[in-house]
């Protein structure tokens, strides 16, 4: 298998790429988080339709009215290991369409870019999976074990009606021995040369709700009421002032320094080396800080039922990301210890994710990295073990004993700041064709097959 045949197999579908991406894009498959909503299902079946004139099985299973997510699975000749490709299909919402250059479920091509929201995150890893798919069955290459392909409903709300949903209706449709998934791949260019982003696992993601009382009155009476405002203010402060305990344990910290020529990293010298690296180097700095601490962000405030009326309770949710060894009791305490002298205060914590990782000593992980080395035409690069900063559908898939990867590489030209849950989201066209590539060389180099293969062609 050579990186010029990849080139150029892919290259020979570039235009269906870009269709397929932009017909994927034009359904708005958005999601609120509230019922009904996402709309998933059209898109499950435009890729659904698109395998099966291929001849590739393909379903789309409903976990509510619109709901859709899609299994596909490319038959090997002897039926293992099994390798599961992982996108979903729903985005986040657009809070401001004037700000977009382009209408945001338009698809345009425009500069080497296609745009919309879901470009990137994650419509592009549909695209490309379903690409993958598709030029592998029509080259004829005969795999030795089966390659999976999921596109699933509702990540960016937690994946109850997707991945989660799968897990829990059909887990052997979705059980595999590897995975490759989302939040991870980014380049990093340092001194030393290129590395990338070799996602093993994520932090944990907890929801903690606050509630804070007062006492009522009319507004033009203040003193008589107890202003639960006032006391969300001083609540505020509180978690704004919020430090912290800093953990610098994780591998990628002693790489880091090493390939950025840093002093050792330790909690009590990191955040002033981080503050200086920021100049040069935004992405790595704010990376390494989101991994060396628990972040505990004041997200939603709710207060108040009329502008004449002292508010007596107020909602105040934030949400938090945990190192691997912090679980909600250790949440709880620290809020608790910020918030100890604010009086009429409830605190309710909710899990979304316990952190989780799969083992970097696994056979698989060469395996996806040479198939980067391949994507990128030979050059070399030094892998970053990371957890995630944020949570990704890959947790659901760990208790079936998959070891997933959150290594869906980038070029390394790619602009990293593409919009994703912003405005102007984008991909650009070499990403899609690089990330098909990728997909390519992971198949036969997980998979094994030796009666064709894609240098042959």
């Amino acid at each position: 298998m050579a990186s010029e045949d990849l080139v150029r197999i892919v290259e020979s579908a570039r235009d269906e790429i870009i269709s397929l991406h932009q017909g994927l894009i034009r359904i708005p498959t958005i999601n609120t988080g509230r019922i009904p909503t996402g709309n998933e299902k059209p898109a499950a079946e435009l890729l659904a339709g698109k395998l099966r004139a291929e001849g590739i099985p393909a379903e789309v299973y409903e976990s509510a009215p619109g709901r859709g997510n899609l299994v596909a699975r490319l038959p090997g000749k002897t039926g293992s290991p099994r390798l599961l490709y992982m996108a979903h299909l729903d985005v986040v919402p657009v809070e401001n369409e004037s700000a977009w250059l382009y209408p945001p479920f338009s698809g345009t091509l425009a500069d080497g870019r296609i745009w919309g929201r879901g470009a990137s995150d994650d419509k592009a890893h549909a695209t490309t999976a379903t690409m993958a798919l598709v030029l592998l069955k029509r080259a004829g290459v005969q795999l030795d074990g089966d390659l999976i392909f999921s596109a699933c409903a509702d990540e960016e709300s937690g994946g109850r009606y997707g991945v989660g949903w799968m897990v829990e209706n059909y887990p052997d449709l979705m059980r595999a021995d590897w995975a490759v998934n989302e939040g991870g791949g980014n380049p990093i260019h340092t001194p030393s040369g290129l590395a990338y982003a070799f996602n093993v696992g994520e932090k944990g993601r907890l929801e903690v709700h606050i509630t804070l009382r007062g006492t009522s009155a009319h507004a033009a009476h203040p003193w008589r009421g107890d202003n639960v405002l006032m006391k969300a203010a001083a609540a505020l402060q509180r978690l704004g002032d919020y430090r912290p305990e800093l953990d610098t344990s994780l591998s990628t910290f002693a790489e880091m320094a090493r390939l950025y020529g840093l002093p050792t990293l330790t909690p009590h010298n990191l955040d002033q080396i981080l503050s200086d690296m920021a100049e040069r180097y935004p992405n790595e700095a704010s990376t390494l800080r989101g991994l060396s601490r628990m972040t505990l962000t004041p997200t939603v405030l709710q207060a108040g039922v009329k502008s004449n009326s002292v508010p007596e309770t107020a909602y105040l949710t934030c949400d938090v990301r945990t190192l691997p060894w912090q679980d909600d009791v250790y949440v709880r305490e620290q809020v608790r210890r910020l918030l100890a002298d604010i009086p009429g205060t409830e605190i309710e914590i909710e899990y979304t994710a316990v952190s989780n990782s799969s083992p970097y000593e696994s056979p698989f992980v060469p395996k996806a990295l040479e198939a980067a080395r391949l994507a990128l035409g030979g050059r070399e690069f030094r892998p970053l073990p990371m957890l995630t900063i944020g949570f990704t559908d890959s947790r659901f898939l760990r208790p079936l004993g998959t070891q997933v990867y959150d290594f869906w590489p980038l070029p390394p030209e790619a602009e990293l700041n593409a919009g994703i849950h912003g405005s102007n989201e984008f991909v650009e066209v070499e990403t899609l064709l690089f990330q098909v590539r990728y997909l390519l060389a992971l198949a036969q180099l997980a998979l094994g097959g030796t009666d064709r293969t894609l240098d042959e062609l």
